[in-house]
């Protein structure tokens, strides 16, 4: 990796304290972050002195790869963690301490940590007797959305820093409109309240409860207090703008503890609000540095590029646009069509002709508000048809969502008859269709049919007694194979382990050898090691309840599954897709993964999804926080405004991370069939009418 002198200078002033970094996205602040690491091992500082915080796992990959690739270690390597991750070791070395501090009913045991899977299902134990007296009656929710929003709260005041007692009160305080909505949010407040009673009683730490308690033990108790700051003599903190009010509370009182540090802020970002991101807060990080520093250099878009975004910022708040250079407007282009399968027709040809005049698929991304199954699988199918890779990354996608997830479940069933779950004919139709090579959906039903009883003690049968008519209608290889996974399921009969080791062997002896459906799908791959880590994940982290209960914890995995609570991210999904392959995700999504990349294409650009936020009728997360009044009411102008605001945001933050060409598809109908007329198209337009008025001046 090269390095201009300029990063090194920077680079060597932090070595001599606290420098707060801040610029553009582009303008290489990370860069100058790894040869900070860089010149402070080749000082021979030792490793694990050395700490690198970042906001989430994913954004610390880059400084993981970059470690790699150095292989310089003096002792071990340095530290890559969250804060999360932080207060978690605080929680589990000092618990003996921490616990009868806060009420836990056991103090003598140590607690067990939730992750998001199963603290949802803890909290949907706690909210059933709560939906059975008809709460939420007066909101149009799902459960899940529900549950998920009174998590969202509870973690929204730790992270902020207010108790969580107060989170109704503040909704309510802000609400503007109909009156019967207050009583969603004091439900939402007894619910949250018992949930918190709940962890206290068995032991349950969930991400609001270890922030909290981090956050008082931290600052409150000088031993702790010493033992974190005189952990780490070194920082690199970046992306502070994507972190939260209570990490950067921490990291201002840990500073000066500090022999030096070098911390980054990216301009005009905190694309994470809805999480708790806070770039306000994160300002007050520089007044406790000894130096700021500046970058305005950008490595990835050029001035084209940011014309662009300039003349967008203009367009977006009716400010007059003046010219458009030639150079800026070719590297815009706009395409209009009537219906949404056109659009994607063209948007497959256009990067069939980029890649044919030798552009890298891995430089091509496709960028949406939100990627629906329909738009995966259709531009999924048109890219297969010109032998284009396409990689999809939907992070906030569930596991109940994807089909294969269902195939999976189903032969969990089979395998386990016990529990009284066989699946229906349609879901073993599914199952055979993605497990049998070459299977198609007609054949698989046959088959189904034939095989498929109502047996109580097992639910398939062999084909032994099948008419060859029939075999030959099925043929010869799939019946083969069929036979092939019933005497597989037969012999587990004899030596049953826990479901999560039954679908891994179940994958590595059968799913995944030549001939089967899942050999060389590394999509389904993917897909079974995030169910078996979910699987993993949420017996280790309820094992003690079930322990107690006597109940089984396969089942209620099952039922959760299928009711749509399980949503609990890996940090595989994280990870940077492979470079040899176009990338299709949602906007904020590629935002987070701080990927430059050489052409992006915007889908669907009237869709509303790009400016409107989702609306979550038991949360607001610019009311709880620290920068709202107490008090004020949450007006359509906010809305607004915030809205605004944010997809300026947004369209920076995309073209920043865009060297080449930008492609704008715009359709006159969704897929549901409605216009589409949202702000950024009518911007879009703007610049259109600007630009082609400026040209017939010129001709004139």
């Amino acid at each position: 990796m090269l390095f201009t002198d300029y990063q090194e200078k920077i680079a060597k002033q932090a070595l001599k304290g606290s420098v707060f970094l801040t610029g553009f996205a582009g303008s290489g602040k990370t860069t100058i972050g790894k040869i900070f690491l860089k010149y402070l091992l080749e000082q021979d500082t030792p490793g694990n002195r050395i700490l690198v915080l970042v906001p989430q796992k994913s954004l610390g990959l880059t400084y993981s790869d970059f470690l790699e690739s150095i292989e310089i270690y003096n002792g071990n390597l340095p530290v890559i963690q969250t804060i999360s991750g932080i207060s978690q070791k605080i929680i589990r070395l000092f618990w003996p301490i921490i616990a009868p501090q806060f009420k836990f009913k056991h103090p003598k045991y140590y607690p067990t940590f939730l992750n998001i899977e199963s603290a949802q299902y803890f909290m949907a134990k706690v909210c059933e007797p709560f939906f059975e007296k008809n709460f939420f009656s007066s909101i149009k929710s799902e459960k899940p959305r529900i549950l998920s929003q009174i998590l969202d709260n509870l973690n929204k005041s730790a992270l902020v820093g207010f108790p969580h007692e107060e989170i109704a009160m503040r909704l309510k305080s802000a609400w503007s409109k109909e009156s019967n909505h207050l009583i969603a949010y004091e439900e939402a407040q007894e619910c949250a309240n018992a949930f918190r009673d709940y962890c206290l009683e068995f032991n349950l730490i969930d991400f609001s409860l270890q922030y909290e308690i981090s956050n008082k033990v931290i600052h409150e108790s000088f031993l702790i207090q010493q033992y974190l700051f005189n952990s780490y003599e070194y920082l690199v903190y970046d992306n502070i703008e994507e972190d939260t009010p209570s990490a950067h509370d921490l990291i201002l009182k840990w500073l000066p503890r500090l022999k030096c540090a070098l911390l980054i802020q990216d301009e005009n970002a905190g694309f994470r609000s809805f999480l708790g991101a806070d770039p306000i807060s994160a300002a007050r990080l520089s007044k406790s540095c000894q130096e700021i520093i500046e970058v305005n250099d950008s490595f990835i878009s050029d001035p084209p590029i940011q014309e662009i975004i300039s003349i967008y910022g203009k367009a977006l708040s009716h400010q007059p646009i003046g010219g458009i250079s030639e150079p800026g407007f070719k590297r815009l282009s706009f395409h209009h069509h009537k219906f949404y399968p056109d659009m994607i027709d063209r948007v497959v040809q256009q990067i069939d002709n980029f890649i044919n005049e030798g552009i890298d698929p891995g430089k091509i991304a496709i960028l949406a508000p939100f990627v629906s199954n329909a738009l995966r699988f259709q531009i999924q199918q048109r890219m297969n048809e010109k032998n284009i890779k396409l990689v999809t990354h939907r992070p906030s996608r569930s596991l109940r969502e994807e089909s294969i997830t269902h195939g999976l479940i189903s032969w969990t069933k089979l395998a386990y008859p016990e529990w009284g779950l066989s699946p229906s004919i349609y879901q073993f139709r599914t199952a055979i269709t993605q497990t049998i090579g070459n299977m198609d959906p007609i054949r698989a039903d046959l088959l189904s049919r034939i095989v498929l009883s109502k047996n109580t003690t097992f639910a398939l049968r062999p084909m032994d007694d099948v008419r060859p008519e029939m075999l030959e209608r099925i043929t010869i290889q799939a019946v083969f194979q069929y036979q092939k996974i019933f005497s597989w399921l037969m012999n587990y009969q004899n030596n049953k382990s826990e479901m999560d080791v039954f679908l891994a062997s179940f994958f590595g002896e059968i799913l995944s050898q030549p001939g089967f459906g899942f050999h060389e799908n590394y999509e389904g791959a993917e897909i079974t090691g995030r169910l078996i880590e979910s699987m993993q994940n949420f017996r280790k982290n309820t094992y003690s309840h079930f322990q107690k209960t006597g109940e089984n914890w396969a089942l209620d995995y099952i039922t959760m599954l299928e009711n749509g609570l399980i949503s609990a991210l890996y940090l595989q999904t994280w990870d940077l897709p492979p470079q040899d392959a176009v990338y299709l995700a949602p906007a904020h999504t590629f935002l987070m993964q701080n990927r430059p990349v050489e052409i992006q294409f915007w889908l669907d650009i009237g869709n509303m999804g790009w400016w409107q936020r989702l609306m979550q009728p038991l949360t607001q997360p610019y009311v709880l926080s620290r920068n709202w009044i107490d008090g004020l009411k949450w007006t359509d102008i906010h809305e607004y405004e915030n809205n605004q605001k944010n997809l300026e945001k947004l369209i920076s933050g995309l073209l920043l991370r865009c060297s080449g060409n930008l492609i704008l598809h715009t359709i006159g109908y969704n897929e549901n069939g409605d216009e589409q007329t949202g702000p950024l198209l009518k911007a879009t337009q703007r610049i259109l009418r600007t630009y082609h008025r400026q040209i017939g001046h010129q001709n004139v």
